[in-house]
């Protein structure tokens, strides 16, 4: 069970005096610069037509910011080269587009595929992804403006699955205590049709159906090693997040991971071992009487049956049957019912399973059709060997029996209590995000908090920590950093600044799609899909303007809380923002606008 903890804001990063923005009328510099190549700008296709496709195509951001470099950012174009943009040179007539890398293209066709992206994850390493399935770990060297050094790429990974499309979240590297090896951990996100999930449990513990979720979010935890100068796989976890992620990112050392999301979700793969419940261990039980019979088998010359009775409302969704060679795997839900190695050899290609009314029936073709069967699985006395499919079912109320003791798990007592005893004050809204921590050892959610407002953005944090996350508390905006493990204390998120009044304010920008703020939260930018640009300076902004008086009393106010309004001189839609201290950064398909918003 989860460690329940609250969300505490810090009362001097409060301003309960704060009355409100001035509009200043102050003009900005604002730097228009046409592109080398367009922007890549992919949308979805006929087949991608969830909420979950339409918020990772409409929402990604095509400007990437680096952690260790705040003289930088960075952009993929439509032809997959990566360019580096040299920020101060943006308010000369010769700004500086310098193409450090080329990514890879297996394929021409780009149809369904994602945009690419890419995540820095060390002051010298770079993860990016073409968005239709491979994983490059590149070497990027120094990553200032004046190094000419072009990427190299180090190992490129199709373990996420060919032609899946995917995009990176978050990465970042970690040297082990020993400082032997290095550790890259990688977020990608995935959305995938539930019949397409690779699972080790059944997706109907989420919840999952046809009908309701007939595509989720995969967060793909990946791990790569770095031994001996040369990178390989270590691991991957797969979470199933059938209502939407906000948010996810590696907490350091890279043992655990934090996560924004509404429940229900859960772990449903792991490469290193099972998360399904395992086969439960019985002694072995002399009399033939006392053992429950879970399914029933029979045999023919060409082939192999077996049956299993559920539940009658169970769907293929409830079930994860896993047909190998030379073992045979059944989980209903989350528990394990059977698990083993047949007694001979199958051919799978040909091996099939059907679903009736709760009744589980598999085909097993045999690859040798000269042997007989004295058992199905080894070491299961669980079955029952019979002749055809009408003698199997004399079986069906002894197993049904037995399934349903296994489910009971509580020695056949009646519920404490009924759902219908429950009135509407005390059902728990759906729609409700939370915050989690997942341990990556213990696959198990450690810490929930439940989230009282809105997530309105996230943002690059210092070099080694993850992404800080802004949440809306009455109409303020709270910025909030996630704690790494290194720290000896219960772990939580700290809260490390205020935006005045932004919840309030982006509550009413109908048209926004980006919203961002620099490292030093000075101000916060609203950037609508076209045109439109609202800045809103923060009262501890030292960029003051004209001086202000405060009318009934006389008293010179030094620093105002300001918003500007800026209308860019483009058609086309913003697919990027960026802020830092000094410039604002939109990017279109063809250009680029640096607004400078502080002066150094």
């Amino acid at each position: 069970m989860e460690q329940l903890f609250e969300l505490r804001p810090r009362k001097d990063l409060l301003d309960p005096t704060f009355e409100g923005y001035k509009l200043s009328l102050d003009p900005l510099p604002v730097y228009k610069h046409e592109v080398p190549v367009a922007v890549e700008h992919l949308k979805p296709n006929e087949d991608q037509f969830s909420f979950q496709h339409v918020k990772t195509f409409g929402l990604h951001n095509h400007l990437v910011d680096d952690p260790w470099s705040d003289e930088v950012a960075f952009f993929i174009s439509k032809d997959l080269q990566i360019f580096k943009i040299n920020l101060h040179s943006l308010v000369t007539q010769c700004p500086e587009f310098k193409s450090v890398w080329q990514i890879p293209r297996h394929l021409e066709s780009r149809d369904g595929w994602f945009n690419a992206s890419l995540s820095f994850a060390g002051p010298e390493l770079a993860v990016v992804t073409d968005g239709g399935g491979v994983l490059h770990i590149v070497d990027t060297g120094v990553r200032t403006p004046a190094n000419s050094h072009l990427w190299q790429a180090k190992l490129s990974s199709e373990v996420l699955g060919n032609s899946q499309p995917f995009k990176i979240a978050h990465a970042t590297l970690n040297t082990t205590e020993s400082n032997q090896s290095e550790t890259l951990s990688v977020m990608a996100l995935k959305v995938e049709s539930i019949d397409e999930v690779e699972s080790q449990i059944a997706l109907s513990v989420f919840g999952c159906n046809e009908k309701e979720t007939p595509f989720i979010n995969c967060l793909e935890w990946v791990e790569y090693e770095h031994l001996d100068g040369h990178w390989s796989f270590k691991q991957l976890k797969r979470l199933a997040i059938p209502h939407g992620l906000d948010y996810a990112s590696v907490l350091s050392p890279g043992k655990a991971i934090c996560l924004i999301a509404r429940e229900p979700l859960g772990i449903i793969f792991d490469s290193k071992k099972d998360v399904a419940a395992p086969l439960a261990t019985t002694e072995t039980i002399q009399d033939d009487a006392e053992i429950k019979v879970a399914y029933t088998w029979a045999e023919s010359s060409e082939e192999v049956t077996v049956w299993m009775t559920f539940d009658k409302q169970t769907s293929k969704h409830d079930l994860i049957v896993k047909i190998e060679s030379q073992a045979l795997k059944v989980v209903y839900k989350n528990q394990t019912y059977v698990d083993g190695e047949l007694a001979h050899p199958i051919s799978v290609g040909s091996s099939t399973w059907t679903l009736s009314d709760g009744k589980l029936e598999i085909i097993l073709p045999k690859a040798d059709k000269s042997l007989s069967w004295n058992h199905l699985i080894e070491k299961d006395l669980r079955g029952r060997k019979v002749l055809d499919a009408g003698t199997a079912a004399d079986y069906e109320s002894v197993i049904n029996l037995s399934i349903k003791e296994t489910q009971a798990g509580s020695g056949g007592r009646p519920p404490v209590f009924s759902s219908e005893q429950l009135e509407e004050c005390d059902d728990m809204p759906m729609d409700e995000s939370c915050i989690f921590r997942f341990d990556g050892e213990t696959n198990e959610f450690t810490h929930k908090a439940i989230l009282s407002g809105q997530l309105l953005f996230f943002t690059q944090s210092a070099p080694g920590l993850a992404p800080a996350f802004c949440l809306r508390h009455d109409v303020d905006g709270l910025v909030w950093q996630p704690m790494g493990d290194e720290l000896e204390q219960s772990w939580g998120c700290l809260h490390t600044a205020a935006l005045q009044a932004l919840g309030y304010i982006q509550a009413s920008k109908e048209q926004r799609k980006f919203t961002v703020a620099p490292p030093n939260m000075t101000y916060a930018a609203l950037c609508d899909a076209f045109s439109h640009i609202y800045i809103y300076r923060q009262p501890n902004c030292t960029s003051a303007g004209v001086e202000m008086v405060h009318r009934p009393t006389g008293r010179r106010v030094g620093n105002v809380a300001r918003q500007q309004v800026l209308n860019i001189d483009s058609t086309e839609e913003c697919l990027g923002a960026l802020a830092t201290n000094s410039f604002l950064l939109l990017l279109t398909s063809s250009s680029l606008f640096a607004i400078r918003v502080n002066s150094d």
